[in-house]
């Protein structure tokens, strides 16, 4: 008897491998939007600090010109990024 030429779940395929490759195939959307999503986040945290008072930047550390840097970057200028 001749192998199922598509596989819809695990019980339905002979070849696991077909299963796998289907996962990725699916699950690389969802990387993709959690990494847009990421980012987007990003792009709001680095507006607010923009909106933060002077005394509220000297509480956490930082100063009009560390905030004005971190403004300025890019989106893809960011570490750890790969999550």
């Amino acid at each position: 008897m001749r192998a199922p030429d598509t596989c819809y779940d695990a019980s339905s395929c002979t070849a696991p491998g077909r299963v796998e490759s289907a996962q990725r195939f699916f699950s690389s959307p969802w990387q993709w939007l959690r990494r847009l999503s990421y980012l987007m986040q990003l792009r709001r945290e680095r507006n607010q600090l923009l909106e933060l008072s002077d005394h509220q930047l000297r509480d956490i550390g930082l100063t009009r010109r560390d905030v004005a840097r971190e403004a300025r970057r890019h989106l893809w200028d960011v570490s750890g990024w790969r999550r």
